[in-house]
């Protein structure tokens, strides 16, 4: 039978997953020349207590550990247009004393166009999430297996992004700053999401690139809090983060990324805490 915060655990796995689902963007504005691409497959670790409820607060939970493998691809199919993935392809969730609730997460395909080039190109994209994971997964108390808590891998709907980013690199400073927003349609009747943010990068010594990303995530009008009773449905999540990352180029194609993000401000149906994501990226 399902262990009392189960439903409420369930939640906080599929809220903890949005927050450690967002790797950088790494076009921007831009986009592929045609048969150019862009590889990065990462690891992305969070480990926290602090839950943040739909009313505002924070909760003391269980110490909540997740590790999600993603991989997140661009492709240039024309000179303006590319088409894009950004795939968890194995999710670990675990709290102290239960087994873990892993497997395959929600892929989001899609495509950007390049609407403007030079000195501030603008691309917009439309990518759908799918619902492959499983929004069933359960970790089983290991002093009483016949006790288990929700883990999910997805969220058990689609997902259709709207997005739209606009660059600018600064002269001939190495140099660049990206404004970004978006706009989720979310199906099985809940509630719509939007999104925006910025992120500046400079360049050291031709090989390193230093970045800043702030991000907010929020709700288009007041959830419905009898959904929060559907599991693994993460209504009503909304959230601000900070990150700062590194890359540094080995050769001409092959890349390591470091980032580190937390959240702050307004944070409803979330965990926050530090999170650390590590990746080797191939670009040609």
């Amino acid at each position: 039978m399902p262990h009392p915060y189960s439903r409420l655990i369930s939640l906080l796995i599929i809220s903890a997953a949005l927050l450690a689902y967002s790797p950088a963007q790494a076009g921007g504005g831009w986009t592929r020349q045609q048969g150019h691409g862009y590889v990065k497959v990462g690891l992305t670790l969070a480990n926290t207590t602090r839950y943040h409820p739909l009313e505002g607060g924070t909760i003391s939970t269980a110490q909540f550990k997740q590790q999600v493998y993603s991989i997140y691809g661009e492709y240039g199919l024309t000179n303006r247009l590319e088409a894009t993935l950004n795939f968890p392809f194995f999710r670990r969730a675990t709290f102290p004393d239960t087994s873990p609730g892993q497997g395959v997460g929600d892929p989001e395909f899609g495509l950007r166009y390049g609407v403007l080039t030079g000195k501030w190109p603008l691309a917009v994209s439309v990518a759908a999430q799918a619902p492959l994971g499983n929004p069933n997964a359960v970790g089983l108390y290991q002093n009483d297996p016949a006790n288990f808590v929700y883990l999910p891998t997805g969220n058990g709907q689609w997902n259709i992004w709207t997005r739209a980013a606009l660059s600018h690199s600064l002269g001939k400073t190495p140099a660049f700053i990206t404004l970004d927003a978006g706009y989720n349609t979310r199906t099985a009747g809940f509630t719509d999401q939007y999104t925006y943010g910025a992120q500046v990068g400079y360049k050291f010594f031709d090989k390193l690139w230093l970045t800043a990303s702030a991000r907010t995530l929020d709700n288009v009008h007041a959830p419905d809090p009898s959904k929060l009773n559907k599991i693994g449905l993460g209504e009503g999540v909304a959230y601000s983060t900070a990150s700062l990352g590194a890359s540094y180029n080995f050769t001409k194609l092959l890349s390591v990324t470091a980032d580190a993000a937390t959240g702050f401000g307004k944070l409803r149906n979330v965990y926050s805490g530090n999170q650390y994501t590590l990746g080797v990226a191939v670009e040609w």
